[in-house]
């Protein structure tokens, strides 16, 4: 991949995780404000995407998040994921209903163990 394919694949990734406004800022530590926490999130996202894996993993991707901002990073990260072909396995504590719609497949865990596993494989999304 050349350096502009590169550069303009990071500018997008970072349009489509809203994070525009915080380019220029440090992320943050010692006594540098920095970054929010929903902000540094997403920069995490960002990075993971620009990896190039075919699985992202997303451990609590929504936690400390209201419902909107849970559905706004969980809408961005199904389209990125789309558009890149990539997997995406997320753990999500008690996602809205919104964001619930979001999922293609779901395996549902209660004690750690699997207790339903629906998969969508009609859907080309």
């Amino acid at each position: 991949m050349l350096k502009s394919e590169k550069k303009e694949r990071a500018e997008a990734t970072i349009r489509e995780m809203g994070l525009q406004d915080a380019r220029d800022t440090r992320i943050g530590g010692g006594s540098a404000k920095g970054l929010s926490g929903d902000q540094k999130r997403r920069v995490s996202m960002c990075i993971e995407i620009l990896m190039c894996l075919k699985l992202l993993f997303l451990d609590e991707p929504t936690m400390g998040l209201d419902n909107a901002a849970s559905y706004h990073v969980m809408n961005r990260i199904a389209k990125l994921a789309h558009h890149y072909q990539r997997m995406v396995m997320a753990s999500i504590y008690q996602p809205s209903s919104e964001v619930f719609e979001l999922f293609h497949n779901l395996c549902l865990l209660s004690s750690g163990k699997q207790s339903i596993l629906a998969l969508d494989e009609g859907q080309n999304r």
